[in-house]
């Protein structure tokens, strides 16, 4: 018994609103990331990464307080 044409079709748009869907996610991630570098060369030319502490200098420091074991 052949297929209705409506059934062979809802294999395509299925794919087709898959494909939609995976582009416009991979879009707003682009957005995003675009947007954090952007954020964070503002913040370079500002110069507020300059003097930053690294961790073990936090830890070391004990800047982390809590019950001691």
């Amino acid at each position: 018994m052949p297929k209705s044409k409506n059934r062979k079709d809802h294999k395509k748009k299925v794919a087709a609103r898959n494909e939609k869907i995976k582009h416009a996610k991979n879009r707003n991630d682009k957005m995003q990331r675009d947007f954090i570098m952007n954020l964070i060369k503002q913040e370079q030319e500002k110069g507020l990464f300059e003097n930053t502490q690294s961790v073990s200098d936090i830890i070391d420091n004990s800047l982390i307080e809590g019950p001691s074991i």
